[in-house]
């Protein structure tokens, strides 16, 4: 039984990846149901509380339905979400495994309500390292009570679970600082994507560029949640750096609490390089993707091993050339030198970020075998069906 905050109709990263999960472990033959929210991020509307999609048995608890991008909103959504879920943990049948993933943070807490009223076996998947994450961000006071309070919390959940699985060797450093006894006990399960929904388009047969009217550019591209967490200021001040390149255009798919600020960054800065656009519906995102001659994606040096950018594996399968805007010794960096996908520009150096696109977009023979390396590095390690297949091991192993 997965508990999980965001899924499928739902249509972040996580909520996919979840659903992707449990709809392929019912396809290797377990029984698998999954206790979520109703959808709040990107849709909002009201899905039956209990129906079965794909052999996947889904139960939807009541939660707030707030603005996800406003703070206040998040932690209402969170708060509630946690409250139902605990009823569920405490009145649901007893089962082989449940799997507890850190949206909301302390959902792995249930872990341990579950085990003391009967026993329940748990894992907790780590997808953002709490209290480390708004921490960095500035949201709560590292070192502070509420930090420490959260960490003590998260470290018993930890502590008393069956296993750890976490998306990053990173995150896996991160996580036995804090619980070293449970080395053996913590599993690197990487996230995905699916070949057959995220691949290459041509640009003669993609149309959203026609639809943009992008046809005659060359697109640096930055898709995804523009957040809290990402270093994106410095991808504006690349585009200025550029501004007299009227064949290059910067390309801001997504939205989140980042996007206001972009754009007047955009608008002071008077900048006709720079367009903003929504996120594009899931059947499209093989072309939204593909739009890109050059990915741009990014990572706070202070937040490795916090987080592990999903949008990594999408990027890898559409076969572009990636610039991963982080620290140099960070786990993506290290993913595409060994790829061969792409290269490294740190957070705090606009200039150098330009000179690395430009080394891309004006090298087309260069960019061709960065994107070849980078696709067929994604379907050897991070397909789909091979990484669930992990997941598929891993949980038999902790069931018995």
């Amino acid at each position: 039984m997965f508990f999980t905050q965001l899924y499928s109709p739902d249509l972040t990263t996580t909520a996919i990846i979840m659903n992707d999960l449990a709809e392929d472990l019912v396809f290797y033959g377990l029984d698998v149901s999954v206790v979520c929210a109703q959808p709040t991020y990107l849709l909002k509307r009201k899905c039956p509380v209990s129906e079965v999609i794909n052999g996947v048995r889904l139960n939807r608890v009541r939660t707030f339905l707030f603005d996800k991008n406003k703070i206040l909103g998040r932690i209402f959504n969170s708060a509630s979400c946690f409250i139902s879920m605990l009823l569920k943990t405490i009145f649901a049948s007893k089962n082989d495994l449940s799997v507890f993933n850190t949206n909301p943070a302390l959902l792995p807490l249930l872990g341990l309500v579950g085990l003391g009223f009967k026993g329940q076996k748990y894992v907790v998947l780590i997808h953002d390292l709490w209290p480390e994450l708004p921490a960095h961000t500035g949201l709560i006071k590292e070192g502070g009570l509420l930090f420490k309070a959260i960490d003590y919390l998260n470290v018993l959940s930890l502590k008393n679970a069956s296993g750890i699985i976490v998306l990053s060797e990173s995150m896996k450093k991160m996580v036995l600082k804090k619980v070293p006894e449970m080395k053996d006990r913590t599993f690197v399960i990487h996230n995905w994507a699916d070949k057959n929904r995220v691949y290459p388009v041509s640009k003669e047969k993609n149309s959203l560029l026609d639809d943009f009217g992008l046809l005659d550019k060359k697109v640096v591209m930055y898709s995804g949640n523009l957040g809290r967490y990402q270093p994106l200021e410095v991808m504006i001040e690349a585009a200025e750096k550029m501004k007299a390149r009227e064949d290059i255009v910067f390309l801001f798919a997504g939205n989140g609490a980042k996007q206001e600020k972009l754009r007047k960054m955009v608008k002071r800065k008077a900048l006709k390089n720079v367009k903003f656009l929504p996120f594009q519906p899931m059947a499209r995102l093989a072309e939204s993707l593909s739009m890109a001659d050059v990915s741009l994606m990014g990572i706070s040096p202070e937040n490795e091993g916090v987080i592990m950018p999903s949008k990594l594996y999408g990027l890898l399968a559409v076969g572009k050339p990636i610039i991963s805007v982080s620290a140099s010794s960070s786990e993506v960096a290290r993913i595409l030198q060994k790829a061969k996908a792409g290269i490294h520009s740190e957070i705090d150096d606009p200039e150098g970020l330009a000179i690395n696109i430009l080394s891309i977009l004006d090298n087309p023979e260069k960019a061709q075998e960065m994107g070849a390396n980078g696709r067929a590095f994604f379907l050897k390690n991070f397909e789909r069906k091979k990484i669930t297949m992990q997941w598929k091991n891993t949980i038999e192993s902790l069931s018995i």
